[in-house]
């Protein structure tokens, strides 16, 4: 566990970069002085209307005076409230928006070692308790620093001795509540965990909820559950112990400051050395102290808290990310080869010693075992593994010297289980696609790939909205759905991992047909598991444990 500096300092270089403009910041310290001035100004002027009762009352300017400052008040601590609300939702907007990018862009072999809701967790929750800091405990913070500060100084004017009375009694409670606050550090951390950790695995249940009750497995992962329960529980309960501790001790210092100087006010009051205005001036800044003072003792408990959430989100900071960036210069690949390809996981080789050439436009089929290393050799050609790019060429320079973005809009790719996200049908046609397209053309190319009874079954509504409960579509209806979006893109070269896997004899004819046809024109290079489907003029690598053991020309 970090040390409270070094943890302190993450939560600063966090929020360094996203910290608000001088102007935001000047402006927000000039509300926290106007609305602190109101409120300094109402007790003095409180102790003035008691002293100036005459025999004929209360003034009504007086009176008017007292109410004017009260709505002021009212009015400005509504704009601070606002304003340094604003100012922390848009801190927590641009880390969130950063944080995202961040995973978004992460190395594959850095997600790989992670799981989605975990980190999504981090994103939403984690950042949370750091937007709760700034958009509501700073203010507190800042009002109530300059509000005991000023309170202080204008006792003491007033009459030192109460206000020496005062401070004993404020330094007691900030003595007791100091090593209370900095326990929310690690607490904060572990509870975060703990509630990532329910997630991660709730949202794992429910994506494979079939299985789960295929399996009868339900009543197993419900007593799991509970033990996640608990963990959550513990936590909880251990910050809200701490917090409970809070309300109490800072409202004993209320009482005991009240008591004290009840009491030496009453003694100096019998001497004739002080006067009920003052007394009562006392009394209106002792209860004002009461919200600043419950502000700073709260800010620096959730301040620990986020501290600890600042420590998981900084860990995505950390995160090795891809270098890729926006360029439109488009690569037009002639030749591509894999010279001396090793890749390793977990110290294994899947990949050992693989070298091959792929000249110009024409179907290369993969075949091999499972396990045997196929899918991970094509996928290298994506560039998700940093460590193999010095060993794959593309028009016979390593795949280093390229923007990955170039690359990967040169190759289209359809996985051997393809995804779809939660949006519109259109939406996952087009993903990361940079051209206009218009509706004739992605069903035109729907049509294609032969999803015409698909179509009709969904009514041409490629606006519908793709959820993975609804089950739009059957496995061969997605393997269709995924080389018609790689279609779209228009690549010079096509990577398609059982694209057949999931037809009947008729569709994967017809599909073997679309695909030899794409291949007249860019490089295709396919894996598969059906031999039949191959013919003598198709270029065939068989790998067995990762490598070639058979390359014909």
């Amino acid at each position: 566990m970090q040390d409270t500096k070094t943890s302190h300092q993450s939560l600063w270089q966090l929020l360094a970069p996203w910290r608000p403009t001088n102007k935001s910041f000047i402006g927000l310290i000039c509300l926290v002085l106007v609305t602190t001035a109101l409120e300094l100004v109402l007790p003095l002027y409180s102790s003035y209307l008691v002293d100036s009762i005459g025999e004929q009352g209360i003034s009504s300017l007086v009176l008017i005076g007292l109410i004017s400052i009260v709505l002021l008040g009212a009015v400005f601590e509504a704009i601070l409230s606002w304003f340094g609300g604003r100012l922390g939702h848009r801190i927590s907007y641009k880390l969130r928006f950063s944080l995202i990018g961040r995973l978004l862009n992460s190395q594959t072999k850095q997600m790989d070692k992670e799981h989605s809701a975990e980190l999504s967790a981090r994103v939403v929750n984690d950042s949370y308790e750091v937007k709760s800091v700034l958009a509501e405990d700073l203010i507190g913070l800042l009002s109530g620093t300059i509000s005991l500060i000023a309170v202080i100084s204008i006792m003491f004017v007033l009459d030192w001795r109460l206000t020496l009375v005062l401070v004993g009694c404020v330094l007691v409670g900030f003595i007791l509540i100091t090593p209370i606050a900095l326990m929310m550090n690690s607490v904060g951390k572990s509870m975060q965990a703990a509630e990532a950790n329910l997630l991660k695995y709730i949202t794992e249940w429910l994506r494979y909820g079939n299985l789960i009750k295929a399996h009868n497995a339900t009543q197993q992962l419900h007593k799991k559950s509970k033990a996640l329960l608990d963990d959550c529980y513990k936590h909880e309960m251990k910050a809200t112990f701490i917090e409970s501790l809070i309300g109490p001790i800072a409202n004993l210092v209320l009482m005991i400051s009240m008591i004290a100087i009840l009491a030496f006010s009453a003694y100096w009051m019998a001497q004739g050395s002080m006067s009920l205005g003052t007394v009562t001036a006392f009394l209106l800044y002792l209860f004002g102290l009461a919200f600043p003072l419950m502000s700073m003792a709260m800010f620096f408990t959730n301040l620990n808290r986020a501290i600890g959430a600042s420590g998981r989100l900084s860990e995505i900071s950390e995160l090795q990310q891809e270098i890729t960036s926006q360029n439109n210069d488009v690569i037009t690949v002639k030749h591509v080869a894999f010279k001396h390809l090793n890749f390793l996981r977990e110290e294994q080789h899947i990949l050992n010693n693989v070298s091959y050439d792929f000249h110009g436009a024409g179907l290369s089929v993969v075949v091999g075992e499972s396990g045997s290393g196929k899918t991970t050799l094509i996928n290298q050609l994506l560039g998700f593994y940093p460590e193999t790019h010095s060993q794959i060429f593309i028009n016979d320079k390593p795949l280093s010297s390229y923007n990955l973005s170039q690359i990967r809009e040169a190759i289209a790719w359809v996985d051997q289980e393809p995804k779809l996200l939660h949006a519109s049908i259109e939406e996952n046609l087009t993903l990361g696609l940079n051209r206009e397209v218009d509706t004739q053309e992605l069903l035109d190319v729907l049509h294609q790939v032969g999803l015409d009874d698909w179509l009709s079954r969904i009514n041409h509504d490629l606006q519908l909205m793709v959820s993975e409960q609804a089950h739009q579509l059957s496995g061969g209806e997605k393997q269709r759905f995924a080389i018609a979006r790689a279609l779209l893109r228009k690549a010079q070269i096509i990577l398609l991992d059982e694209p057949t896997s999931a037809l009947d004899a008729q569709k994967k004819t017809a599909l073997m047909s679309l695909i030899r046809e794409l291949a007249s024109t860019r490089r295709v290079i396919m894996i598969c598991h059906h031999l039949e489907l191959i013919e003598p003029s198709d270029d065939v690598i068989e790998i067995a444990n990762g490598v070639i053991v058979q390359n014909p020309a």
